[in-house]
């Protein structure tokens, strides 16, 4: 479906894509992998064709089609359904055809063509995705511009998905998304009719929904077959071989060269000589065994001491509306060593309960007592905008611990990524992941008690990711965690405590266990949604249509019951016309039965719908 053959794309000169192949075909679910920075995106705009290779070819298939998710936040009065529906372009273009007055030839056609589609089912696809990404049915008619930004994110990654796609492509679709969006997502991907390749750093995701990956290492793409898991273990087997296998070549190159220094001016052996010199020249050289730059090692310390009770918090309650509280009667007391991961639907108030954790918000009724000389290291990453955009880190770090030397606080920044050139880079010039990075470095140079993180993973690589999981690991204070990121959550977390419906609870079970209570509050939810509307259909029709309302009912019905039939006899008189087989091609005649079968159906419908008016007027 989509071939690239030794593509290169230079970035200021350098090459970010070198000498790059790579074959896509239909039913592959690619994940594409590789260190911030290393052209993942910009091998997504090549394919899109929004920039051109500098060298090397890139084909796609002959009528195939490609649906990406714009980065853009779009601002727009249009309802959130609609600029949904706009993603698919065919049903769109349908639509135009079929509001014409006149119905000739194209009508017919598009209207075959709508069916075949299932344009009618359209909107309720449409509401499906909006449903699964974590939209109401009452938000669904709300203007564009009435969402915060990540929720128009979420309309972006909706309206890709409702493109006709042979070929999707997906840049880290989870960053906006909640944990059961995510869920929601790879059940739907597993079911998607074309190939996509997705970005992302969520190792349970992409172990769910791919099976290939494309490393992207050392400017040249490597495909491996499996899911993420599978390519981590060939990647560590191919590097030791290759380690191994540079190895040995090294030990035959220097006892070759040895030969040569030997025994080069040797009348007897020199024509040995020379043959081991050409074999030097003529032997393609193993490079060595070679990690990628960037791997972290991180550590985050605690204070020797620690009280046994962090913090207690006493019948708290808190709602940004008073007439509506988010959190009511909230009762917990922290304890030293604590390893709590807050889970619960989107805007359930996890990340209100972050903050109220931390003072920056306080409660509408109850309290919150801190520790006396409580150390506490809070992450979320609004926290990356208040960075000073025109600092440095090592600026960032001299501010914080004013006394220390700078050897002492380059080598902190070391440990995270920081360091060569980076510290000496103003702010400005730093992507999410390197923000994050620098936020977590200033966090933990505090060495606090208790560590609140609120979606510390976005921006982070996988390879950052396994470095700050083994760091929480590792740390001896308490933490209380929100993420998406499930790997991160099974590793650091003893406790899941779940925030749902207004209240906050120990939740008995594991990640499993809650995927099962998501699936059970969205068929609860699902099931009320619908009971709801056919109430509120009961709720428009009168309880007892009088004999006045039937007779116009049925009016109405006779009135498109003769023009459907009029379409038909018309119809029925071109196919009993033997001219008609002699004047119109193949295709036609087959869009004529296709027709006729339809208009068939809808005269019986239109007719049962009379003979039930005509009884229902007889009671």
């Amino acid at each position: 479906m989509l071939n690239i053959r030794s593509l290169t794309y230079l970035q200021g000169g350098a090459p970010l894509l070198q000498n790059c192949n790579l074959q896509i075909f239909a039913g592959q679910r690619v994940g594409l992998v590789g260190k911030n920075g290393c052209g993942k995106s910009t091998l997504f705009r090549l394919i899109r064709g929004a920039v051109k290779p500098d060298t090397g070819e890139m084909s796609l298939q002959a009528g195939k089609t490609i649906a990406f998710v714009e980065q853009e936040i779009i601002s727009s009065s249009q309802s959130a359904i609609e600029f949904v529906l706009d993603g698919d372009i065919i049903l769109r273009r349908l639509e135009k055809i079929l509001a014409q007055a006149e119905h000739d030839a194209a009508w017919f056609d598009a209207q075959q063509r709508y069916e075949m589609i299932d344009g009618y089912g359209a909107h309720a696809r449409a509401a499906q995705l909006l449903n699964g990404l974590g939209f109401a049915n009452d938000a669904l008619n709300q203007s564009v511009s009435q969402f915060s930004g990540g929720w128009r994110m979420r309309l972006n990654l909706a309206r890709a998905l409702m493109y006709r796609a042979d070929l999707l492509l997906l840049d880290e679709p989870t960053n906006h998304l909640d944990l059961e969006a995510i869920l929601w997502l790879e059940q739907y991907l597993a079911r998607y009719p074309g190939s996509f390749v997705v970005v992302s750093h969520d190792r349970e995701f992409l172990n769910a929904c791919v099976n290939c990956v494309a490393h992207i290492n050392n400017h040249k793409i490597e495909l491996y077959t499996g899911n993420y898991d599978a390519f981590e273990r060939a990647r560590a087997e191919r590097f030791q071989q290759q380690a191994q296998a540079h190895q040995q070549q090294q030990k035959q190159i220097a006892h070759m060269e040895d030969f040569v220094r030997r025994f080069r001016a040797k009348a007897t052996k020199a024509k040995q000589a020379q043959s081991r010199i050409k074999a030097l020249e003529r032997l393609t050289r193993i490079t060595p065994a070679h990690v990628e730059n960037g791997y972290f090692e991180l550590q985050i310390d605690a204070p020797e001491r620690s009280p046994d009770v962090l913090l207690r918090v006493n019948h708290v309650s808190f709602g940004y509306e008073q007439e509506n509280p988010l959190l009511e009667n909230v009762q917990l007391v922290l304890q030293a060593g604590a390893r709590i991961a807050l889970m619960g639907p989107n805007g359930a108030g996890k990340s209100t309960l972050i903050k109220l954790l931390t003072g920056e918000i306080t409660p509408v009724s109850g309290t919150v007592e801190f520790a006396p000389d409580i150390s506490i290291g809070y992450f979320a990453q609004h926290q990356l905008d208040n960075l000073d955009a025109n600092a440095t880190p090592l600026q960032h770090m001299v501010r914080l611990a004013p006394k220390q030397t700078e050897l002492t606080l380059r080598t902190f920044l070391g440990r995270f990524g920081m360091g060569g050139e980076a510290e000496n880079r103003p702010v400005a010039t730093f992507s999410g992941g390197e923000k994050s990075r620098l936020a977590l470095a200033l966090l933990a140079w505090k060495k606090p008690h208790l560590l609140l993180l609120d979606e510390p993973t976005n921006h982070l690589d996988l390879d950052m990711r396994d470095a700050l999981t083994l760091a929480l690991e590792a740390y001896a204070g308490a933490v209380v965690l929100v993420s998406h990121d499930r790997s991160l959550v099974r590793a650091v977390s003893d406790e899941l405590w779940l925030v749902a419906d207004g209240r906050v609870q120990l939740f008995d079970g594991d990640l499993e266990d809650y995927k099962k209570w998501i699936d059970a509050r969205r068929t609860r939810d699902e099931a009320a949604q619908s009971q709801s509307a056919v109430e509120k259909t009961k709720q428009k029709l009168p309880a007892k249509p009088n004999k006045k309302i039937l007779l116009s009912r049925q009016s109405k019905l006779e009135t498109t019951l003769a023009i459907t039939q009029k379409e038909l006899a018309a119809i029925n008189r071109l196919l009993a016309d033997p001219a008609t087989y002699t004047s119109r091609s193949r295709e036609e005649i087959d869009q004529l039965s296709v027709v006729h079968a339809t208009l068939e159906k809808k005269v019986a419908e239109l007719e049962e719908g009379w003979l039930e008016l005509e009884m229902a007027l007889e009671e």
